[in-house]
């Protein structure tokens, strides 16, 4: 294996077993992640799309230990208010909005209990993954 093979990009950690509409993991990204390769040198800042993409794996991994496949197929309101920075912890929940003709999963991403990016993720279910 590679040196790039070994990297890891971040880590999620689940914080309970809820079979319910929603989902909630702490998420972090060390300093070593790749995520911060040239954002920004001297001051790393962690990017949105790895936000976004923690939250992703977060709901995809939640629903599918309760037997839903899905796939996400697009992102609204996505509003984000603090930077994160390498080995800060990140809480990151979901939840399933009712009612609503596709899927849609509202989540809120928090670091030191206050709200750094909340949002809308919209899934299809998924026939053959």
């Amino acid at each position: 294996m590679n040196q790039e093979q070994n990297e890891q990009w971040h880590y999620l950690y689940p914080e309970d077993d809820d079979h319910d509409s929603q989902g909630a993991v702490k998420g972090v990204a060390p300093q070593a992640s790749p995520w911060f390769s040239g954002h920004f040198p001297g001051n790393p800042i962690l990017p949105g799309i790895a936000i976004l993409v923690m939250v992703k794996e977060t709901i995809l991994c939640g629903e599918g230990k309760k037997g839903k496949k899905v796939k996400i197929t697009g992102m609204k309101k996505i509003r984000f208010r603090l930077p994160a920075k390498p080995d800060d912890t990140l809480d990151i929940s979901y939840s399933a909005l009712p009612g609503k003709e596709n899927l849609t999963y509202s989540f809120k991403v928090s670091l030191a209990g206050q709200v750094m990016c909340m949002g809308a993720m919209l899934a299809a279910e998924a026939m053959n993954l």
